[in-house]
């Protein structure tokens, strides 16, 4: 899967925030991504009427990303995956968009939509990306291996697909442990906070996105009048949400900048470019400064 691919997007309206139409080669799934208010000007296509998995995505009042994950099966009316779409208008909670995910061939019954949304369902809380709206763990049905075998080959084409058209619902903060150690991008910082008298130590990971600072790490309990107003908000949210256990924090957190990772820390406005260092004690600042040299 390590493999260049080529991504076909199709811009029915003829604007980038209007309906997709995504096709890959060698794949023989397809998929749609429906802004809410296009929903009603896709009655008419014909593939939206077999069966599929679908993805609803919104923010809730706290501005946290959302989504929904559920399943639409051929109806007697011959309706499918757009008409169960169309019943969750009436939901109370709002989505903003949805992805459909069908095929080609019309070749998914019942199993294999079972499976492929307990499948994608276990997939998000596990990557921990969105807040998930499933209460059930939906049933995962009862494949063969030959279709399991198959069936992992779409959700594998499927990851890519949510992540082209700009939902990371699957994509790992971080790689895998051994990769983990073998990156070079980890930096570590100490720092001891008057107003609490305690040292502070947390980590973090330099990705392609930000900052991962990592579970585990300490984070000071009083807050500076000038932190940042996101930030203050994000840590109270965290207390609220009991993900700060023991004064360490429980799960990783992404950040934009290297400021932001340590002012989440220390509670205070900061210059992280100073405060994230390397295991040898040379700041991020002085590695990027070096690397401008080179």
């Amino acid at each position: 899967m390590n493999k260049s691919k080529n991504f076909n997007l199709f811009l029915i309206d003829g604007q980038v925030t209007g309906r997709i139409k995504f096709t890959l080669s060698n794949w023989t799934g397809l998929a749609y991504k429906i802004p809410r208010a296009y929903l009603e000007k896709c009655k008419e296509r014909q593939d939206l009427k077999q069966s599929g998995v679908y993805f609803l995505f919104g923010k809730n009042d706290n501005d946290e990303v959302e989504v929904y994950i559920g399943q639409a099966g051929i109806r007697k009316n011959g309706e499918g995956l757009l008409f169960r779409v169309l019943e969750h208008l009436k939901d109370a909670t709002y989505f903003t968009e949805a992805v459909m995910l069908t095929t080609q061939n019309n070749s998914f019954g019942p199993t294999e939509i079972s499976y492929l949304e307990n499948k994608f369902t276990n997939m998000a809380i596990e990557t921990d990306r969105y807040k998930l709206r499933n209460s059930n763990d939906p049933n995962p049905g009862n494949v063969t291996e030959e279709k399991e075998s198959e069936l992992e080959d779409f959700v594998e084409y499927s990851k890519m697909v949510l992540g082209v058209l700009g939902y990371k619902i699957f994509v790992p903060l971080l790689k895998s442990e051994k990769e983990q150690e073998q990156n070079e991008m980890v930096f570590y910082l100490s720092r001891k906070i008057k107003k609490s008298n305690q040292t502070i130590e947390a980590q973090c990971i330099k990705t392609n996105e930000g900052f991962v600072v990592l579970a585990g790490s300490m984070i000071e309990d009083i807050d500076a009048k000038s932190i940042p107003e996101t930030i203050k908000e994000l840590r109270l949210k965290c207390k609220n949400n009991n993900e700060i256990v023991g004064g360490k924090i429980t799960k990783n957190y992404l950040f934009n900048s290297p400021s932001y990772a340590a002012s989440f820390v220390l509670g205070i406005n900061t210059n992280g470019r100073t405060d994230w260092k390397n295991k040898e004690g040379i700041s991020l600042k002085e590695l990027e400064e070096r690397e401008l040299q080179e």
